[in-house]
């Protein structure tokens, strides 16, 4: 797919465009070590749970497979936010490959359950994320059935280890497939494009 040419974009598109050009600062590659506050705070932090979840996925005692897809669960959540975030980026950019048709895009999307965030992503209509989507919609549902039956008597503790395990099967499924959205925006659309060219390898 093409990125739509300059001269063939409606004016609103047009000054989407100008506007976020101008907003969207030079991205810096740079060590961890030499961000500063609270960004590196941050990204330490994000750094510390991920290196826990893989330590909990590796974990010879099943049962700690319970609170690893919990925790990964709840980062897929993150990036679902941050998808949604360059999403209406695009939207407003690149009308013609992908469009909203909602009523109102939700600004707060932090306040969001992750059932809210996925009904915010159907709002939004493109080939691209076509694969995406009934995962999301089987990451709500399988999140909701555990969390609301892990406490009960209803399952024991194998079946509560065979679901997290399935779930963090799933979450692998999610997590693939959200990459490759990331890469198809970073690709195929003018944000995408604008912003590795606003990419800063050495410093």
């Amino acid at each position: 797919m093409k990125i739509t040419n300059s001269n063939n974009l409606d004016e609103k598109t047009k000054k989407y465009r100008e506007l976020y050009d101008q907003i969207i600062v030079s991205v810096k590659n740079i060590p961890l070590e030499k961000h500063e506050e609270p960004f590196r705070g941050w990204l330490e932090k994000n750094h510390i749970f991920l290196e826990d979840i893989e330590k909990l996925k590796k974990n010879n005692n099943n049962r700690y497979k319970i609170l690893a897809f919990l925790l990964e669960t709840q980062f897929m959540e993150f990036q679902l936010i941050d998808l949604l975030q360059e999403l209406k980026l695009v939207a407003d950019t690149n009308p013609d490959i992908i469009k909203f048709v909602g009523k109102k895009q939700t600004e707060e999307l932090y306040k969001l359950t992750l059932g809210q965030l996925y009904r915010e992503l159907y709002e939004y209509e493109s080939d691209f994320l076509k694969n995406l989507k009934p995962l999301i919609e089987k990451l709500n549902e399988d999140r909701i059935r555990f969390t609301h039956y892990l406490f009960t008597s209803i399952k024991g503790i194998n079946e509560v280890i065979k679901e997290a395990k399935d779930g963090l099967t799933l979450n692998e499924k999610v997590f693939k497939e959200l990459q490759s959205v990331f890469e198809y925006i970073k690709q195929k659309t003018w944000y995408g494009q604008m912003y590795e060219r606003k990419r800063i390898n050495k410093v």
